[in-house]
This record gives C-alpha cells, sequence and structure tokens, in this order.
C-alpha cells in the first residue's frame, strides 16, 4: 500500500473518528465548575414541582447569592424560584432555563449582571468546558450547536473525558435532604461553593464568606450588544407566547471607586442600557441604585452580597416590582 493511500486512510479515519469520539464524551468530566451540577439539579428540581403560577429568577450569581426568596415570596404573594448561577454562563443558558420552566402565568424575573447586556455569540473556552462536562444535559444539542462547540473544543479536553468518566457529585437524595435543612436555619454559615450552602429555593443565603480583597469594578461601559436584544427579544416573545412575562431588573453592585450610581457620569451609562432596552421593547423595572451596596455587605467577589443586604434588596425589589404590576 502506497504512503498516499495510507496518509489518506489515515485522514479519514481522523476525521471521523475524533468528532465521534468527542460526542460520545460529552457529559463526562474535564476541569470546570462542577459543584453546579448539584446547585442546579436542586433548583430543577423545585421549578419542576411547583404548579401554581411563580416567580422565576434567571441571572449569574448575583442571584445566586445575596438572594431571600422566601421574603420576596412573603411580599408578592407566589412561590419564587431562584435558578441563578453563574456569570460565566452564556446568556442563552439563562434563556434556556427561562423557557424551559415557564408556564402560564408565570413571571420571569432576571437580575443579569450587566456584562450580559454586551454579550456576543462567541464561546469562551470556560463555557466550552463546562457546557461539554456536567452542563451537557442541560444542552440542545442541534448540529449547529454541536459544530460550534466542536470547534472550540480542544484534544486534550476530548481525551480527558474520554479517560476519566464520573462527574463528581451527591446522590440526589443527599442534596435534597441537605437543601431542605438548609431552609429550616435561614442564613447560612460559609461551607463553600457547593448546594451545600444552599437553601431548597435555590438562594445561598450567607452570613459570611472567607474574607478575601475585593477589586473595584466598573461593571459596564454601557454597550448594549444586537446580540444581546435580538436574544432578549426572542425571549419575551416565546414567554408570551406561552402565556407567561418578562422583567428585566437591575443586578447587585458594589459601589466603588470605578462604578458609583450617585455619580451622574455612572448614572447615564445605566441610562443608555435602559434606553436601549426601552427601545427595543424590553422594560427594565426598579432603579439600580437600589441595588448598590457599599463594600462591606460583599462577601467574597464584587458580586455576592451578604443577607443583610440581601433582605434590603429584597425589600427593594418587593417594592417596585408591585409598582410595575
Amino acid at each position: 500500500m502506497s504512503q498516499i493511500s495510507l496518509f489518506l486512510k489515515s485522514a479519514v479515519l481522523t476525521t471521523v473518528l475524533v468528532p465521534l469520539l468527542w460526542v460520545l464524551s460529552l457529559g463526562r468530566y474535564e476541569r470546570a465548575e462542577h459543584w453546579l451540577s448539584d446547585v442546579y439539579f436542586a433548583k430543577l428540581y423545585r421549578a419542576a414541582h411547583i404548579t401554581e403560577p411563580k416567580t422565576i429568577i434567571v441571572s449569574g450569581s448575583n442571584s445566586l447569592f445575596g438572594f431571600d426568596s422566601k421574603t420576596l415570596e412573603d411580599k408578592i404573594g407566589r412561590p419564587v424560584v431562584n435558578l441563578a448561577g453563574h456569570a460565566g454562563l452564556s446568556l442563552d443558558f439563562h434563556i434556556k432555563m427561562a423557557e424551559k420552566f415557564a408556564k402560564p402565568g408565570d413571571l420571569i424575573v432576571m437580575p443579569l449582571e450587566l456584562s450580559y447586556y454586551a454579550a456576543r455569540p462567541d464561546l469562551t473556552a470556560w463555557q466550552v468546558a463546562n457546557m461539554s462536562s456536567w452542563g451537557a444535559k442541560y444542552m440542545d444539542w442541534s448540529p449547529g450547536i454541536l459544530l460550534n462547540f466542536f470547534r472550540n473544543s480542544s484534544f486534550t479536553s476530548i481525551l480527558t473525558r474520554t479517560l476519566i468518566r464520573r462527574i463528581p457529585g451527591d446522590a440526589e437524595s443527599k442534596v435534597l435532604a441537605t437543601v431542605d435543612a438548609n431552609t429550616a436555619i435561614g442564613a447560612l454559615d460559609w461551607h463553600g461553593y457547593s448546594y451545600k450552602s444552599m437553601n431548597s429555593r435555590g438562594d445561598i443565603l450567607l452570613k459570611w464568606a472567607p474574607p478575601m480583597a475585593i477589586a473595584d469594578q466598573p461593571y459596564t461601559y454601557g454597550f448594549t450588544s444586537d446580540f444581546a436584544i435580538q436574544r432578549l427579544q426572542s425571549l419575551q416573545a416565546n414567554l408570551i407566547e406561552h402565556g407567561a412575562m418578562l422583567r428585566l431588573t437591575w443586578p447587585a453592585t458594589m459601589r466603588n471607586r470605578l462604578f458609583d450610581l450617585s455619580r451622574e457620569k455612572d448614572q447615564s451609562i445605566v441610562q443608555s442600557i435602559k434606553d436601549r432596552l426601552t427601545v427595543a421593547g424590553l422594560s427594565i423595572i426598579c432603579d439600580p441604585q437600589t441595588f448598590q451596596f457599599e463594600r462591606q455587605f460583599f462577601l467574597e467577589t464584587n458580586m455576592h452580597i451578604n443577607a443583610e443586604a440581601a433582605e434590603r434588596r429584597m425589600e427593594a425589589l418587593g417594592v417596585c416590582m408591585s409598582d410595575s404590576g
């Protein structure tokens, strides 16, 4: 057999086997934020078992931490499910969570991190790793999505997922028992990034976390992308079609020298986001200043507020949700 024939056969095998190996490896272990797997299991379990009209919270971790769903329930008179996760997840991931669990009569409240309004369709390496491992079960693996993720995958990650089968996690019964027990306690002490720090409504509501130096953060420069607008418009249309409603609102932010909503400059930046959303037919409720807190109320990052600030946040959110209808 000639060298050319051997080369062609090798090329064909590589072209077929590598993509096949990649598909078969999806959902197996590689280095990623696997604690989110158990966290989302507990959240989705609650979402699936509420039959009456509910409010669903969808965003990154500014609402996973520092959100008290029970307090908000008491203020608005309907069940609250906190489906907030991680700000590194794509905007489309959060949109899928909203669409999957929204039922007629539901209200979807999205306190999106301000960076999401500048979202683009490009995948980050973090998103590829997480969605190819624990997040694979949450993806709609259409041919186009498969191809896009494959193009952004490394051969090393494919080998890792092929050779290491099990994603770390606890038994579902243990997860549910733990979050139920946490619900009775209220605000918790730090148990790390884990469902062990979370209650059954999906909140990580903490008294304290290990002290860390928290960097100043500008959060946004006011840019709003066409991609973000189009995806949020599509979400709103889909929700309305299914008898549900969308309300965007502001995330928790830290007052610092790079982003201070008492200053006119930073007020104009968030106003530019609001104006762009309004023109696109997307309303964003509440005053962003009511969700900005001083540095002492933050835990271990500039997105995660403590239980004390969370109660103030719920008070403000409950009032403006009632005012906006």
